[in-house]
């Protein structure tokens, strides 16, 4: 690669890892060309994208947009220990749980794809916590269970206010037998 398609790739990481939710370093190694692809097009599926990079160019952009951000020394050491080897970057720029359910659902049919570790909310996060963030709900169900909290309290009161005006149209009801039956018998 020379210098400007150097400096260009770089660019485009550093504006890739400032915008991402978590960003995800995973290992290939073994993985056919099929297989990557298929990856990508789920990730692409849920808005999330993968790229293989060059090691020293996403060291690079990590260490130049997390000394922007102040993040933590520790954590973005850890962070940039997963870069190493053949890297497979995974961002996700809306929801952070999403790519990591895709991520452990293609690593249960490929023993050779493994999860690194993220970085996520400025902190990281190992292969471990990986796993354990795509046992979570994502976004899209965690706004389904709140919804469900928020109206289930309005439908037990609609049902608790209409509850007597039911029992009064089912005690006039049975009035309403009970006389027609006697006037049927008289």
């Amino acid at each position: 690669m020379d210098k400007a398609v150097k400096q260009a790739e770089l660019e485009k990481l550093v504006g890739n890892f400032s915008t991402a939710q978590v960003a995800i370093c995973a290992d290939y190694r073994g993985l056919s060309v099929a297989k990557i692809t298929d990856l990508r097009r789920e990730l692409r599926k849920i808005g999330s994208s993968a790229k293989v990079v060059r090691n020293t160019l996403a060291r690079l952009a990590v260490t130049e947009v997390e000394s922007g951000r102040g993040g933590k020394e520790a954590e973005v050491q850890k962070f940039l220990e997963t870069i190493v080897g053949p890297t497979l970057v995974i961002i996700s720029q809306d929801d952070p749980i999403a790519p990591t359910k895709v991520l452990a659902k293609f690593a249960k049919g490929n023993d050779k794809f493994r999860v690194k570790g993220c970085w996520l909310d400025g902190a990281y996060v190992d292969a471990a916590g990986v796993d354990s963030l795509s046992k979570m709900p994502g976004r899209d169900e965690t706004f389904a269970m709140l919804l469900r909290l928020i109206s289930e309290p309005a439908t037990r009161l609609v049902r608790v206010l209409s509850e007597p005006s039911a029992q009064v149209v089912r005690s006039i009801e049975a009035y309403r037998k009970k006389l027609g039956g006697e006037s049927a018998a008289a």
